[in-house]
């Protein structure tokens, strides 16, 4: 069963408040899941979000001299904004804030740079390569989370996300999904 989007905003602020990676991680699989069944743009942002906190809260580096707590704090107050924006159907202001927390995330990781690409980009490229591995065409699926078709087929082979997917599909369960979301 899906989660509402103020919900997914709670379960994210607890993960949050208690450091808890693995749970973050778990909501993020729940938003990739939802996205690749029925695109929305909160939820695609829930999953970018999630993505994010996951690497940063399993990082010490941006603990050190208080910025990972200042970015924690933030990004709470603003989970209980979108919670409130989710619960009024306010979906544009909703957006408008999980952008905010995206900036906020994005902002952390320039302050201390060690990749070429940074996590929002990598966070990106993550999740358009798992919904191209859950059956979305390499279009759709970079189309969706933003990334390039190549860079996305690149990390999907060297990844070999294919191979990790629990979940495999008959014809007829992915028939009887198309038809539950057409209906």
């Amino acid at each position: 069963m899906a989660l509402t989007l103020a919900e997914t905003s709670v379960l994210i602020g607890s993960a949050l408040r208690n450091h808890d990676v693995r749970a973050m991680r778990k909501i993020n699989n729940r938003c990739v899941e939802e996205t690749a069944l029925r695109f929305q743009q909160p939820t695609y942002n829930y999953a970018l979000i999630t993505y994010v906190l996951a690497k940063i809260l399993s990082k010490p580096r941006y603990f050190k001299q208080g910025r990972g707590k200042e970015l924690i704090s933030t990004v709470d107050k603003l989970l209980r904004t979108c919670e409130g924006l989710a619960k009024t159907a306010e979906y544009g202001a909703l957006v408008a804030c999980q952008g905010k927390i995206l900036a906020s995330m994005e902002k952390l990781d320039d302050e201390d740079r060690r990749f070429v690409k940074g996590i929002l980009q990598k966070a990106k490229l993550k999740i358009a390569s798992t919904l191209y591995a859950q059956g979305i065409s390499l279009g759709n699926a970079s189309e969706i989370a933003g990334a390039d078709k190549r860079e996305l087929l690149l990390y999907a082979g060297q990844t070999m996300m294919f191979d990790r997917l629990h979940e495999k599909k008959n014809m007829e369960t992915r028939m009887k999904e198309l038809r539950e979301i057409f209906s």
